[in-house]
């Protein structure tokens, strides 16, 4: 499903922020909570980070922004790291 996120990495202190239209598997329409974070674990957090900051401190944000196939998850956002 199509879906626009808007990723925050933060890097020693240093804020990064794009968004980016990715293509996701679905989640559940049952889910709760903690399957969500399960899902976005698995279809989200891969695409987090700019590949360069190895053995830097690193916070991952992800805050879904659009996503016209399952509106409900607009708003919710996913951290990882600090």
């Amino acid at each position: 499903m199509k879906t626009t996120i808007r990723f925050t990495n933060v890097y020693d202190g240093r804020v990064h922020v794009h968004d980016e239209e990715v293509d996701l598997a679905e989640p559940p329409s049952d889910v709760d909570d903690h399957d969500l974070s399960d899902w976005a674990a698995d279809e989200i957090f891969p695409l987090t980070g700019d590949g360069k900051s190895a053995g830097k401190e690193a916070g991952y944000f992800a805050e879904v922004i659009q996503c016209p196939n399952r509106p409900e998850l607009v708003g919710i956002e996913f951290s990882w790291g600090i």
